[in-house]
């Protein structure tokens, strides 16, 4: 069984970035994986100085090490103003080091259609700081597929099925 790690970059506390990270969870324990989730809104983080990972708060350098030890992770984003929030881009700043050259998901969720674009500046992120590849497709959900905190979108569902069927198939090939 291959590790996943999951992380929940949405500090809302009725996230609609969190719904699409549990449906993710459950594609992937089908799938056989072993997975575990980093919940942003459960992690005590300082803002990113350039410090010593050891100069961190002990919540971040366990997510330093959960990370490190996965193969791959899948990356749930919430948009705010067009691009990845504060938050979830300090997390990254700081855990970048655990990501280098893993295999990664993106789930990306918005308040409008509009924004879809946003998790290109996710992708370049991770590929220039970390050297990670991003499989396809990129989950893009807005408004439109939920009913209160539920996803009601078939096609979103459907694009969660197909990006973890092809996380799997590279954490096969990479074996």
């Amino acid at each position: 069984m291959s590790q996943v790690i999951l992380i929940q970059g949405s500090l809302n506390k009725d996230s609609r970035t969190a719904v699409l990270i549990q449906h993710a969870e459950e594609e992937l324990k089908r799938a056989g994986l072993e997975v575990s989730v980093l919940d942003l809104r459960n992690l005590h983080m300082e803002f990113c100085d350039g410090r010593s990972l050891k100069e961190y708060h002990p919540d971040m350098q366990q997510a330093y090490r959960a990370i490190d030890e996965a193969p791959a992770f899948v990356m749930g984003m919430p948009v705010y103003c067009y691009s990845v929030s504060g938050p979830l881009k300090n997390f990254i700043d700081i855990i970048s080091g655990a990501m280098e050259k893993k295999i990664a998901g993106i789930l990306c969720n918005a308040g409008g259609k509009g924004s879809y674009m946003a998790s290109a500046d996710l992708s370049q992120i991770l590929a220039f700081e970390s050297h990670v590849t991003t499989v396809q497709p990129v989950v893009f959900s807005s408004y439109e597929d939920y009913e209160g905190q539920t996803l009601v979108s078939e096609k979103t569902n459907s694009k969660i099925r197909e990006m973890v069927n092809n996380l799997a198939r590279q954490l096969n090939h990479s074996s």
